[in-house]
């Protein structure tokens, strides 16, 4: 399993119980017409949606092996059409942003879709890197397991 999956299948263990959640249809897997080698691919407007207690989160997961996360260029990690769609989920009153995980340090955080509007519009930078996100985001506390990691996401969701 790519590291992209297992992160976003950490995410979902991390979920607390009195939360639904709601995985979005993959745009990677795309439709293969009896084999065909013409692929069609749906664009995803991000990967996941929470609900917990009336609040609602439109969220993007994010793993990345260097040290930032691109949102312009030939081929950028977060793609405009999901900055798009976050950005109008948050303007119908959605908790909307990217969780960015970094594997080189281990080191998750969330960015409200707005915060990372204002980087784009108000910088030149093609990316954040890691220090960006941890001034413009949220750490989210992890523990590793022997292998995989756990968060809290009550950072994001709220506590009890």
């Amino acid at each position: 399993m790519n590291p992209g999956k297992v992160f976003e299948e950490n995410f979902k263990k991390s979920i607390p119980e009195d939360t639904y959640y709601l995985r979005l249809h993959d745009s990677s897997i795309g439709f293969d017409i009896e084999n065909s080698t013409q692929r069609f691919a749906l664009k995803s407007p991000y990967d996941c949606i929470l609900f917990r207690k009336g609040k609602m989160y439109c969220l993007e997961l994010k793993s990345v092996a260097k040290g930032a996360i691109s949102y312009s260029g030939a081929n950028p990690n977060i793609k405009e059409n999901q900055i798009n769609e976050l950005t109008k989920a948050y303007r119908y009153g959605c908790i909307s942003g990217m969780v960015v995980n970094f594997r080189n340090t281990g080191n998750t955080y969330y960015v409200p879709i707005e915060t990372l509007t204002f980087m784009m519009l108000n910088s030149n930078k093609k990316s954040m890197n890691e220090k960006d996100v941890e001034y413009y985001g949220t750490m989210i506390p992890h523990r590793k397991l022997k292998v995989n990691y756990r968060y809290d996401l009550t950072v994001l969701v709220g506590g009890d």
